[in-house]
């Protein structure tokens, strides 16, 4: 029992965490697309790239940046 729960957690954790990198890839001006780059032998090196770049403070192509005026 204790395992299934665990399981679910688990996998509650992974997708939260894919929907943040998701987000934070959006924040940057890139597709989420991107993330498959993981699946790429070092393709976690762009990711972690992509994730450390300044946020897009202007509109970007999914809406408006959240904090502009």
């Amino acid at each position: 029992m204790i395992n299934i729960i665990l399981a679910i957690l688990l996998l509650w954790l992974k997708f939260s965490l894919l929907g943040a990198a998701i987000r934070r890839l959006h924040d940057t001006n890139h597709e989420g697309w991107w993330i498959l780059l993981y699946l790429v032998p070092f393709g976690w090196i762009f990711i972690i790239y992509f994730m450390i770049l300044p946020t897009v403070e202007k509109p970007v192509r999914w809406g408006n940046y959240l904090f502009t005026k």
